[in-house]
């Protein structure tokens, strides 16, 4: 657990280790990660005292606490464009190729674990830092680097072949065309395993997420977002469809779709609902469209691909059967992609801006052998920052095999061009953007 606090006096940051058999050995290695941060003078927050509860069940570290300071993580996410932080990331990267040089590996590299101040980038938890005698190779500096700019996005390979220069410059390397190659190799493979590990997260406790699990209710939902009207609403679904800031945006048989204020937070609650009891028989055995959504939510927004973030899930169970289930996601304000070319019918260089942010949007999700499956033109939303945001994933498959995955994109592109037959100035820009993939 880490926790701000005060200690003599002092604004702090604690970290308790309370792991019933291995808090001592977890405490000792981030010890062990920051002295060798501070060895090789490399920045970090200072280490004011490290101890135990007097029963030995804890053991604690006490760090000085950096203000006027925000995390790379916050950062990114903040950002409208990756031009708005490149020359962020620039620094990052020349900061761990000065670690790679020092002999000293962040086996954890993400982006939370660099806090920026205006003048200073400080280097957090020491618990997965291995320090080498001499600097890492180019095979392994190369992999590491791998694993930082796999948390850059999917579609971001061009600002990878930058970042990779970028580091290659500062370590005097001499680049070929293969390099780059390998690289975004390692940076597929490292997206492979950061998923694997993060689909893990998403259906457990942990510090993102917590599950709820009785013999009525089954699901999960994102701490940030709790709340005591939030929690009401998680024992009691149907509450939402009833509360008074809802506002209803679709009924139908299948569905039930409101946009409701919960916790000082708009949120859109969908309901899926069972038409017949045919139709219950059949759900029963099967995953929830809730589940599946809130689960292929969670893989776009791993991978920066604009989704409206997922809130929540939950599953009416009776004697472990599935029943109605529903989804929560954030509210995302803005027009749908038809009627922002219909208002900007006239401006070509907005329409062709748009035409090329929503292709990337569309090849990017293929990128992860995934079909959205229903590209109603109301299902891409343009948000105040005039960037496309997919939203309803019931109808989004993963796709096992590239043969698949094909021709399942056909489908989907031919789908989504029909909702162009009365515009077709629009129709031949999107043809010929999405030709080029």
């Amino acid at each position: 657990m880490v926790a701000f606090g005060v200690w003599q006096g002092k604004q702090v940051v604690a970290k308790l280790f309370y792991d019933n058999k291995n808090a001592r050995r977890h405490m000792e290695k981030d010890i062990a990660g920051i002295q060798s941060l501070q060895k090789n003078k490399i920045p970090t927050p200072e280490l004011l005292y490290e101890g135990a509860t007097a029963d030995k069940r804890v053991y604690i570290l006490i760090f000085e606490r950096i203000f006027d300071s925000r995390n790379l993580e916050d950062l990114w996410r903040e950002k409208r464009c990756m031009d708005d932080v490149l020359s962020i990331l620039k620094s990052v990267v020349i900061e761990i190729a000065t670690q790679h040089v020092l002999g000293l590996m962040q086996h954890d590299l993400h982006l939370k674990n660099f806090l920026l101040t205006d003048k200073t980038i400080y280097t957090l938890d020491g618990a997965q830092i291995e320090s080498f005698p001499n600097m890492l190779s180019k095979s392994v500096s190369m992999n590491n680097l791998a694993l930082f700019l796999s948390q850059l996005g999917i579609d971001a390979e061009g600002y990878h072949e930058i970042l990779f220069r970028h580091y290659a410059d500062a370590r005097g390397w001499s680049l070929k065309p293969e390099d780059t190659v390998d690289l975004l190799l390692m940076i597929r493979k490292w997206n492979d395993h950061r998923w694997g590990k993060f689909i893990k997260k998403i259906f457990r406790n942990c510090t993102d997420f917590v599950r709820i699990r009785n013999w009525q209710w089954y699901g999960m939902y994102n701490r940030a977002y709790e709340s005591p009207e939030f929690l009401d609403f998680m024992a009691n679904p149907d509450s939402a469809f009833s509360h008074p800031s809802a506002h209803l945006l679709k009924a139908g048989r299948s569905s039930t779709v409101v946009k409701v204020t919960l916790g000082q937070r708009d949120l859109v609650v969908k309901r899926y609902n069972m038409k017949n009891g045919w139709h219950r028989l059949r759900r029963c055995l099967r995953s929830t469209r809730a589940l599946s959504s809130w689960r292929l939510a969670q893989k776009l927004c791993l991978f920066d691909i604009p989704t409206a973030r997922p809130v929540a899930f939950i599953e009416k169970r009776v004697l472990g059967l599935r029943g109605k289930s529903y989804y929560v996601t954030e509210y995302v304000s803005g027009e749908h992609a038809g009627d922002f070319f219909k208002h900007n019918n006239m401006m070509e260089d907005t329409i062709m801006d748009m035409v090329k942010r929503i292709s990337l949007l569309l090849k990017s999700v293929a990128k992860l052998e995934i079909t959205h499956g229903d590209l109603k033109i109301t299902n891409i939303l343009i948000d105040a920052h005039k960037q496309p945001v997919l939203i309803d994933l019931d109808g989004a498959a993963e796709h096992l095999s590239l043969t698949g995955l094909r021709k399942a994109w056909r489908k989907e592109i031919e789908r989504f061009l029909d909702n162009f037959r009365s515009n077709p100035n629009v129709k031949r820009k999107f043809e010929a953007e999405l030709a080029k993939w």
